[in-house]
């Protein structure tokens, strides 16, 4: 059987969604039976992770040494094996040495590689460190790009931005799944935080970070809970870059600490159980490749309000919930708009998102669609089931 090789920097949850999406694609790609799947991750030595290799793909870490992409020779010599036992190569994420270094050997044996930015090329992600990234591209990371028998993108927002960085090689748009527990009960979360029974729970789950637009939303908060006194907002998820501290600030500038309350990050069933006790999942983001909890949040039957920096229309299309500018003022309409609206209706967008999720999101949908990608170009037919875009 073929095998396909995944590659991504960090597997613990804290760095976000793609240390829980790229382990499902690979589980998802292993189960159409049609390769064998190896996830090969760059991890810190404090990471923490509960991948086995039971999970149905091979799983081996490699140390993170730090960002060292033009010398570090001790990666490359450490990927090489897993690249010439490969048929087919998938890199996630970019400007980071495993993708440079992956792509160098994968090109240099004659493998196919896929890779996927996941958000890394849109606007605002591609402002931030701007200079840095400028040289970086012109050193390693557009050549790289360039060399990829198929760009991935999640959505066709992130197809268009593969054009605009100059890219001309075959874009294939394929977004995340999700996969969603048989039965969801908030029992375990409101156990935790029993202050929140009886409380109209309005959750945030995502990294404590300035660009998920935690701003807005604390000063949207602060205008429409003085007309809702049984309404709660709930800030899940993990410090990033040390922004959880001027948040708490924020909170307590604009007196709100009685009606905020962070959790840290949920994992596993906690999450799933926090998903359960909320009305509605609320992420007003300033820049977003694919949102993993928006998916999950659907999936569990709940209305969203996301910003239009978010790239998922369907929102909109399918009546699932709001696609809102990221400014306090169009927040604080939709949560206002949300809190007034009658439990019917608002039961009826949770049911339109998850038919939604289940009908074009879930892992077996999307396992089979990359693995006709992977066989496309490994020589069969160009695949049906995604959009695969030219120059």
């Amino acid at each position: 059987m073929r095998r396909a090789a995944n590659i991504v920097c960090h597997l613990d949850p804290k760095f976000g969604g793609m240390s829980s999406s790229v382990p499902a694609l690979s589980r998802a790609t292993a189960e159409t039976k049609r390769y064998t799947a190896h996830l090969i991750a760059l991890c810190e030595p404090d990471e923490r992770d509960t991948l086995t290799n039971a999970e149905g793909f091979e799983v081996t870490r490699l140390p993170y040494l730090g960002f060292r992409p033009w010398a570090d020779w001790q990666l490359r010599r450490r990927i090489n094996p897993l690249v010439r036992d490969s048929h087919v190569v998938h890199i996630h994420g970019i400007w980071r040495e495993h993708c440079a270094a992956a792509g160098m050997l994968a090109a240099a044996r004659g493998k196919p590689f896929v890779v996927s930015a996941h958000g890394m090329l849109e606007r605002y992600a591609l402002h931030r460190k701007r200079w840095k990234k400028l040289f970086y591209s012109t050193v390693f990371e557009r050549l790289n790009l360039k060399r990829a028998g198929c760009l991935r993108a999640l959505t066709t927002a992130e197809a268009e931005d593969y054009r605009r960085f100059g890219l001309s090689c075959p874009v294939a748009v394929i977004p995340n799944g999700v996969e969603v527990p048989a039965r969801l009960d908030s029992q375990l979360f409101l156990d935790h935080y029993p202050q929140l029974r009886g409380r109209r729970l309005v959750l945030f789950l995502s990294r404590i970070h300035y660009k998920k637009g935690l701003d807005i939303l604390c000063r949207a908060w602060a205008k429409v809970r003085t007309s809702f006194d049984d309404a709660h907002l709930v800030l899940a998820g993990p410090d990033f870059e040390n922004t959880q501290q001027s948040v708490r600030q924020l909170v307590s500038d604009l007196q709100l600490s009685q009606c905020v309350t962070f959790t840290g990050m949920l994992t596993g069933e906690f999450k799933w159980s926090a998903l359960a006790a909320a009305e509605l999942f609320v992420l007003p983001s300033y820049s977003e490749g694919f949102s993993m909890a928006t998916l999950e949040a659907m999936a569990a039957g709940l209305p969203v309000i996301i910003t239009d920096r978010c790239y998922f229309p369907e929102v909109s299309v399918n009546q699932c919930g709001w696609i809102i500018e990221p400014t306090t003022e169009d927040l604080q309409t939709a949560l206002r708009e949300f809190l007034l609206l009658p439990r019917a209706r608002a039961t009826e967008m949770g049911a339109n998102g998850r038919r939604l999720v289940e009908n074009r999101y879930s892992w077996s949908v999307i396992g089979d669609q990359m693995a006709d990608v992977y066989d496309w170009l490994l020589g069969a037919g160009k695949p049906r089931s995604v959009e695969l875009l030219s120059s």
